[in-house]
């Protein structure tokens, strides 16, 4: 018999190393990008964990084709997707709005080891952690100092212009989506821009008079509540001008909270006046 050659260590390593199985892969981290597809893969009759690594929250979803059902649990920031057909090769695009910005799953059904039933999302273009450290070294401003027609703006233009947003590292902008009934009419706080270098939160109120009457309601009437406690408004802005708002009018106002070193992402809620049932109830059960 010839000499036995000694094994070397790293190829002795990798055959004693078990062999990986279906669906327990490596957690990996996928980096999205607005609009640029990435790639899921899911098996019939199991559910896939999609946990997202951002402070920000999904809010709203849309299938391309109901090869999917989905539960988003927003206090956990994590999304559970199962197919609802056994055949593999199907697939659709599962597209989540984040703030401004869609990104999009392009989800395929497969019977291989390409599943992972559970999985990481990170956003491209996701503030850095601790991106409001700046808050406390800005100093409160006066109320005519505050530029909340430019803030307003900016906001605007930063939510359709991915260009002119990639070039205001200080601005971000936060999905609200909170919807109050008033006289008949939905009234949403909508979204807000945060400008932590000067400590400003820019609050976006918009709602359409659905009712054949002409409503009353001044800008100075919204309030803004945190924890049930009332946070002063520094500035208001108003497009457009006059306090009725007619059948059919859109109205879109703007409300400024600086100085307060307070978090975008905060539980904010909107203030509103009584409405007429509101009132009428008062009249009614007064002295």
């Amino acid at each position: 018999m010839g000499d036995i050659k000694p094994v070397p260590l790293l190829v002795l390593l990798c055959l004693l190393a078990p062999a990986p199985c279906p669906g327990q892969e490596a957690r990996d981290d996928i980096q999205m990008q607005p609009g640029r597809p990435a790639a899921i893969f899911v098996a019939p009759g199991h559910a896939t964990t999609l946990v997202l690594r951002t402070d920000r929250r999904i809010s709203a979803i849309s299938l391309a084709s109901p090869v999917l059902s989905y539960k988003y649990d927003k206090a956990l920031n994590q999304l559970e997707i199962t197919p609802t057909v056994r055949t593999a090769g199907v697939g659709t695009n599962l597209n989540l709005r984040i703030g401004p910005d869609v990104y999009v799953l392009q989800v395929t059904v497969v019977d291989d080891v390409r599943v992972q039933y559970a999985r990481t999302l990170s956003l491209g273009n996701d503030p850095p952690e601790g991106d409001e450290t700046a808050l406390g070294s800005a100093n409160p401003l006066k109320p005519e100092s505050v530029d909340i027609v430019g803030a307003a703006k900016a906001m605007e233009r930063a939510e359709s212009d991915p260009v002119f947003r990639g070039s205001r590292p200080d601005m971000r902008i936060e999905s609200l989506g909170r919807c109050y009934l008033w006289n008949d009419c939905l009234i949403a706080l909508d979204a807000l821009a945060q400008f932590a270098a000067s400590d400003m939160l820019v609050f976006r109120v918009q709602w359409v008079n659905r009712t054949g009457e002409a409503l009353y309601l001044d800008p100075t009437q919204y309030g803004l509540l945190l924890a049930g406690r009332r946070i002063p408004v520094i500035a208001r802005y108003k497009v457009g001008v006059g306090a009725v708002i007619y059948p059919g009018q859109l109205e879109t106002v703007y409300l400024a909270v600086q100085g307060y070193r307070l978090s975008r992402h905060n539980d904010w809620e909107l203030g509103l006046p009584p409405d007429v049932a509101a009132v009428g109830q008062l009249l009614a059960h007064g002295p």
